[in-house]
């Protein structure tokens, strides 16, 4: 810096001044004196330019990002076996998620308030400590309203019946394929679900539905007309929103295809009766499936969610990740 501009550097103290000035009779003087003079500008100079600390970011913001990564139970197809399902609820209770999906059938008879009360023996505990959300299954249907006395999450639009929910970054929806209406156009979960996809998309949501009647089965509902009258109504819906993610039950496996970009998962072996799987010509190339209990626990991160499937004695069963984002 030429010593025209020494005026823009901070002030010296007067006894650094006096070690710059030259001493009379040393001819060497003026040479240290210049390189001390050089020396201490460039200090100053980057002293000025170093930047500032960033200031701390607000404990809500901490809080988001601790949000974005968190873990999630699915299973589903609990009914009759009831010491298979209480050790899957122990083995899931033991992974700590941070929320339970229920794919549907938490009973045999939904008109059996003695079911019921086993399954709320079987839960109890988990459903007080961890959000659990059920999704309507065909034998949970009950004209006591047993099913929507058990769906008691807050949620963020929909009814007991089918509704949606967000934690972090991924937006649930929990669907109910025993409506009445088929979730024929203009129907009114038809209406709310096109309306709710829209608005999770529109907001960058990664969202992952989750309901009963498995739209891509090898078991042996696979052919069932009602189910496969839903496929397309909303495979093409799940296609148009972005959706990469969804949890199945209905047959009694465990069952993994990826169709146009989005990962399917029936997890239908929370305890109920297994199925084999039947329709076997209906699989394609990377499907996986076997005739086994199991249940699911999902790690979410912000560029991913790894899904490993655990058989009730713990040994792995499959495991696989679906990148939040892009294809």
């Amino acid at each position: 810096m030429p010593p025209g501009e020494l005026g823009k550097a901070p002030l010296m103290p007067s006894k650094l001044i006096a070690l710059i000035q030259p001493r009379k009779g040393d001819p060497m003087a003026r040479w240290r004196s210049s390189l001390l003079i050089f020396a201490v500008v460039l200090a100053a100079s980057a002293c000025a330019q170093a930047p500032r600390p960033t200031p701390p970011r607000s404990p809500m913001a901490a809080a988001s990002r601790a949000d974005a990564s968190f873990r999630f139970a699915a299973y589903g197809d609990t009914r009759d076996q009831h010491d298979i399902h209480r050790d899957i609820v122990a083995k899931v209770m033991g992974s700590h998620p941070a929320l339970v999906l229920q794919t549907g059938d938490l009973v045999h008879d939904g008109d059996d308030e003695s079911q019921w009360q086993t399954f709320d023996e079987i839960t109890g505990k988990m459903r007080q400590e961890i959000p659990y959300y059920p999704a309507r299954g065909n034998h949970d249907v009950s004209a006591q309203g047993f099913y929507e006395q058990r769906v008691t999450q807050p949620v963020l639009s929909g009814n007991k019946l089918y509704y949606s929910f967000e934690k972090g970054n991924v937006h649930f929806i929990a669907l109910d394929t025993e409506d009445k209406d088929k979730l024929a156009p203009k129907s009114a979960q038809r209406e709310w679900l096109e309306a709710d996809l829209a608005k999770a998309q529109s907001e960058g949501k990664f969202i992952i539905p989750f309901f009963h009647k498995a739209i891509f089965s090898i078991g042996p509902h696979a052919v069932d007309k009602n189910v496969v009258a839903l496929r397309p109504i909303l495979h093409p819906l799940f296609q148009k929103h972005g959706v990469r993610l969804a949890f199945l039950g209905h047959d009694h496996l465990y069952y993994r295809t990826v169709r146009d970009g989005i990962t399917y998962v029936i997890t239908g072996g929370g305890g109920a009766p297994l199925y084999d799987p039947v329709h076997r010509e209906l699989a394609i190339a990377g499907d996986v499936f076997k005739k086994t209990h199991h249940f699911c626990i999902a790690d979410v991160y912000p560029d991913r969610v790894t899904v490993t499937v655990y058989r009730p004695d713990l040994s792995k069963l499959d495991q696989f990740t679906v990148p939040v984002g892009g294809k």
